[in-house]
């Protein structure tokens, strides 16, 4: 198996599935500084109880990529996407989604009342969760063709943003309305699902128009 010292440039970002894990120093430092980000968003959060139930999400997520990663290590440029993604999570949930400190400069910088941190983090979902998405919908169904993959893609991304504002809705159920509505984040608005998806609808639709320009730009530099 090729090892990192015979990958250069790009090649260590989008074919760093054919390093071995003990080589992979790219990968390493991308865990070992979201690892400290985690421990130090850990350390007195505003909330303990919203805490753990963000990271509960989160932690089970790493597990899975965790399993996977063995049969199917993803490249490093999708494990540095993923990580700040997380990481805007993580982040998010010391504070609570509607008491970031990204919250408080908005407010006074636009003069808004709601926050808008939570969009912020929905739309990274599309923007950033795709590339990774996609890497996975080439490898299991290899599919031909230049759109299927985009659109296969895209609709799960969407499908996982929708089934996340399910998990959102019966949170209210599960818990205290107080801590619900801290979960939650509506804010007193009642299409706050619907905003939310159309912000993962805007960054998923803006990953396809980069990878669309990426392998364009690619198939001219290969040509040439």
């Amino acid at each position: 198996m090729t090892g990192s010292t015979g990958m250069t440039g790009w090649s260590k970002w989008l074919r760093s599935h054919l390093i071995p894990f003990k080589q992979n120093r790219l990968l390493q430092i991308i865990i070992a500084v979201f690892v400290v980000f985690w421990i130090i968003m850990a350390i007195k959060p505003s909330d303990w109880k919203i805490w753990a139930v963000e990271n509960a999400l989160l932690i089970a997520f790493i597990l899975v990529l965790a399993i996977v990663y063995r049969k199917f290590p993803l490249s490093n440029l999708s494990y540095l996407l993923i990580a700040f993604f997380l990481a805007m999570h993580a982040f998010a949930a010391h504070y609570t989604y509607q008491n970031t400190p990204v919250d408080e400069w908005l407010k006074q910088a636009l003069h808004i009342k709601r926050g808008f941190y939570d969009r912020i983090v929905h739309f990274a979902f599309g923007l950033l969760v795709a590339f990774p998405v996609r890497e996975a919908v080439q490898y299991f169904l290899k599919l031909r063709g230049k759109w299927p993959p985009y659109l296969v893609t895209f609709t799960f991304i969407m499908t996982a943003s929708a089934l996340y504002e399910l998990l959102e809705m019966w949170s209210a159920y599960l818990f205290n309305r107080k801590m619900a509505a801290q979960y939650i984040g509506l804010e007193g608005d009642p299409f706050d699902a619907q905003k939310d998806m159309t912000m993962t609808l805007i960054g998923a639709l803006l990953a396809v128009v980069i990878f669309l320009i990426l392998h364009k730009t690619l198939n001219k530099s290969r040509v040439k």
